[in-house]
């Protein structure tokens, strides 16, 4: 049997029936006062706290605020969710503000409800994994990055972008050059055929990308508490811990983490127009190969009118002929007449190989262009390309 993940639910008065319904799903402990709250932390691990639905959505957010700017060491590193009615945006910047992992509407499907806090705790596991992977890097890498500009790390992010074949691997080279700013950041990146919403650890959180979908279209720096929504094209990134207490450091970073996203941009740029050629190339490849098809089927209904026509010519010149006797003509009638028909049966059967060299030039010049597509990347490319130009040339 499945183990099921433990959740500590909050609610001041009775538990609601949206609460009930998780019980399917998570192993659900209730408490009504934040005293109990604090005590039940200090004598279990819970995968997160779940604020109930309450009267007063003020009282929710009251109680959010006592859990987040509390002092308790137990309450530290556990994620918080919020069950709200109805959510508007501004709702959700003032307890994401405030701290929250993630707030839901109980309007929501309960489908949806469960893999939201489902993935609210994978996110929790993984950033504490990354959190000691980090901690350890970092320690073995401080030294030999002490002497390292901020300029210096843009410009080696800038180099290695070029070498990211998919918006995964640009996202990950970002969040490392992030990692020398000592920032925590979401990031969503918009492309011409997909959309990327990703954290540190590769995975997406629903209200991080949910917020910077709808913040996408503001200003490029938008602020709000210590959290900042820098925007440049098709980039928007959150950073969650901007220091607002140092103004000098707080516009460096603005500046330089604006230049890593114009950066970002350019490769995505790179990136859609690269697979706009490959779906160009494939619609070629297409196309060559029907209009190959198209040229072997001409041929042959080609080959069988010139025998139709060559046999019907044939026919009607047998039948002169046999004709002749009975026309009373002269000998040098009959002469000319003959020589008349057969200048006609051969001016036929020259038109014809005339016409079936044309269908051999079209068929020859659609297999040179095939073989140069499809050798396309290939070291004997360029020199077919050499090869098809100078024959023109010739020409």
């Amino acid at each position: 049997m499945t183990e099921m993940y433990e959740v500590l639910a909050y609610n001041s008065t009775e538990l609601s029936k949206h609460i009930d319904a998780l019980g399917s799903y998570f192993k659900i402990n209730a408490c009504h006062s934040f005293e109990q709250l604090i005590e039940l932390t200090k004598q279990n691990e819970y995968h997160f706290i779940l604020i109930d639905v309450i009267e007063s959505d003020a009282e929710g957010i009251a109680t959010l605020k006592k859990i987040k700017n509390g002092s308790q060491a137990s309450l530290s590193g556990i994620p918080v969710v919020l069950f709200i009615e109805k959510i508007n945006l501004d709702t959700q910047l003032t307890v994401y503000e405030i701290g929250v992992d993630d707030c839901i509407s109980t309007q929501e499907p309960i489908e949806s409800i469960v893999s939201r806090l489902q993935s609210t705790i994978f996110n929790a596991i993984a950033n504490k994994q990354l959190k000691g992977q980090l901690k350890a890097a970092t320690d073995v890498a401080m030294t030999a990055m002490s002497n390292t500009s901020d300029l210096g790390c843009n410009i080696q992010f800038l180099l290695d972008s070029h070498e990211c074949e998919n918006v995964d691997q640009l996202g990950q080279l970002l969040f490392q050059s992030l990692n020398h700013y000592g920032l925590t950041c979401s990031l969503q990146m918009r492309g011409r055929f997909c959309i990327k919403n990703m954290e540190a650890n590769g995975m997406a959180r629903a209200m991080e990308s949910q917020l910077l979908g709808e913040l996408k279209d503001k200003e490029r720096f938008y602020d709000f508490g210590c959290r900042t929504v820098i925007n440049y094209g098709g980039v928007s990134l959150l950073i969650k811990d901007m220091p607002i207490e140092d103004e000098v450091k707080y516009g460096m970073i603005k500046d330089n983490v604006f230049a890593l996203l114009q950066g970002v941009e350019a490769r995505i740029n790179a990136l859609d127009t690269q697979t706009s050629l490959f779906k160009e190339r494939e619609m070629q490849e297409d196309l060559l190969v029907k209009m190959q098809c198209e040229v072997s089927e001409l041929g042959g209904k080609y080959k069988v009118l010139s025998e139709s026509i060559a046999s019907v010519v044939d026919q009607m010149a047998n039948t002169i002929e046999s004709s002749i006797m009975t026309l009373l003509l002269t000998e040098e009638q009959e002469r000319v007449l003959k020589e008349h028909l057969e200048q006609g049966r051969n001016s036929v059967c020259d038109l014809f190989e005339e016409n079936a060299s044309m269908d051999e030039g079209l068929r020859a010049i659609i297999e040179r262009v095939a073989l140069i597509h499809g050798s396309k990347g290939k070291p004997e490319y360029e020199q077919l390309v050499m090869a098809g130009l100078k024959k023109q040339f010739r020409a």
